[in-house]
């Protein structure tokens, strides 16, 4: 037989009786529990431990069988590899996009310093041009073109 169909066997229900032992408020919880789960045949009166502030309580109830333990799903492996193949390649996808606002970032707050660079090294080379011999098209006093 399966498990399904063990559990599926009914079974007359055996009473059984058990002693609770504990503080008045823990004794009372369990006794409510077993109450309001309709299993309660009976219980005796409260009975003060010597010595200490616990109570003692016998009680009666039914044993009724419990329910099948969960069948065990397998996961198919197209999903698994699904998931493998998809979560890296997003992670590549996050990766570069993050690179991205990063190089942005990083040239928008250098963005005045590069073009003071490029201003710098323009005006360095028109008055290295203008140093040398060559005529540019312009006539002048030096080149008598």
């Amino acid at each position: 037989m399966t498990r399904t169909q063990l559990a599926r066997v009914q079974r007359r229900p055996v009473a059984l009786a058990r002693r609770v032992v504990g503080t008045p408020a823990e004794v009372a919880a369990t006794v409510a529990l077993v109450r309001d789960s309709g299993r309660l045949l009976s219980m005796t009166a409260p009975e003060q431990l010597p010595g200490s502030d616990r109570v003692t309580v016998t009680v009666r109830f039914l044993d009724t069988p419990t329910a099948a333990p969960p069948v065990v799903r397998r996961l198919r492996r197209g999903h698994v590899i699904a998931a493998a193949a998809t979560v890296p390649g997003i992670a590549a996808v996050a990766g570069v996009g993050y690179a991205a606002v990063q190089i942005t970032n990083a040239v928008r707050a250098a963005a005045p310093l590069i073009a003071g660079v490029v201003l710098v090294l323009v005006v360095l080379a028109v008055l290295l041009r203008s140093r040398t011999s060559s005529c540019v098209g312009l006539h002048c006093s030096g080149c008598r073109h």
